[in-house]
């Protein structure tokens, strides 16, 4: 054994330093768009988000609302959604329906005094904020179209969430939280597994996310949990979980 060791190690230790070269090197060929091509093709490999109805029960605990739960219905057919959430003893409803139109409702009624608009974040405008929000979220990578983005960086290898990712920043066109986002996306089989929400004049501000898990939809694989820490100091701050999917 000794002589073999003496005679091949050498030999050994240059083929493993060679293959990890060609892993290396094979890694700085892929540019971003590649990799977001990949983990697209990994998340969707039938090519169907486009023409999806998503209609999904999740619970969204925040440290200031633990017990907070959601139903929604997105259908990127026609961008008609539809969300549902209990608000203390309450339960609203916002809906954009196929030709655009916005209706709030609180308990089953669109008439809704004012202090509760507010108290409950029951305005209009609003409602196309939850719809870009959630079709935006619950669609990557599939959703980072070219009208999504305006600019995406340079391809970096990182460490995320103690696994090999790779890293690509990038600039959205339409701000969503902010239109800075650094992208997480596993080396070993290109699933999405996080992001950061950034603002680069800020530090102090902006979301850490960490996905865990995979919910099937249609052969369409997505996060099932969603962790959320502050960027800042990477506390803990709440989650988004699918608990199921729901009958359409």
């Amino acid at each position: 054994m000794n002589n073999y060791l003496k005679y091949f190690g050498p030999f050994i230790l240059v083929c493993l330093i060679s293959c990890q070269q060609d892993i290396d090197h094979k890694e700085a060929e892929l540019n971003s768009s590649e990799i977001l091509e990949k983990s697209t093709k990994f998340h969707d490999p039938n090519g169907i988000w486009g023409n999806l109805e998503l209609s999904i029960h999740i619970q969204e605990p925040r440290l200031n609302n633990p017990g907070r739960y959601s139903l929604i219905k997105l259908n990127n057919n026609d961008n008609s959604f539809e969300l549902v959430r209990n608000r203390d003893h309450h339960l609203s409803r916002y809906i954009v329906d196929r030709d655009g139109n916005i209706k709030v409702y609180l308990d089953d009624k669109e008439d809704i005094a004012s202090d509760l608009i507010e108290k409950y974040r029951l305005d209009k405008p609003r409602v196309l904020k939850y719809r870009d929000s959630y079709q935006m979220r619950y669609g990557l990578p599939m959703s980072l179209t070219d009208d999504a983005i305006k600019s995406i960086g340079k391809v970096e290898s990182s460490t995320y969430n103690n696994q090999a990712c790779y890293k690509i920043p990038i600039e959205l066109n339409k701000e969503m939280f902010s239109t800075h986002w650094l992208i997480y996306i596993a080396k070993s089989n290109f699933e999405y597994k996080g992001m950061e929400i950034i603002f680069p004049d800020d530090y102090t501000k902006g979301e850490r996310l960490y996905f865990e898990g995979i919910f099937s939809i249609d052969n369409i694989k997505v996060p099932r949990i969603r962790h959320w820490h502050k960027y800042s100091d990477d506390t803990y701050s709440g989650s988004d979980i699918i608990i199921k999917a729901l009958e359409n």
